[in-house]
């Protein structure tokens, strides 16, 4: 039994660290200042929110794919019409 937590404990730290880095990754790429939340769980990072374009909503999901840890990207961004 206490492996089965220590174990949920990792991958809450691994998440905490890929929210971490898709925050410092949308900021160097200047995509903060646009409506884009995330979440990661278990590896899974989601996006949701809204950009002013294609190309930013595009970038949004490379950026995530290139996160350490990262094993899926579920991009539900929206672009503003």
């Amino acid at each position: 039994m206490g492996s089965e937590s220590e174990a949920k404990g990792v991958a809450s730290n691994l998440d905490d660290a890929i929210e971490k880095n898709y925050k410092a990754a949308l900021i160097s790429s200047r995509l903060d200042k646009q409506h884009i939340r995330f979440n990661a769980k278990n590896g899974t990072l989601i996006l949701s929110g809204s950009v002013q374009n294609a190309n930013e909503r595009q970038q949004a999901q490379k950026l995530a794919a290139a996160i350490p840890n990262v094993q899926q990207v579920v991009n539900q961004v929206e672009v503003q019409r």
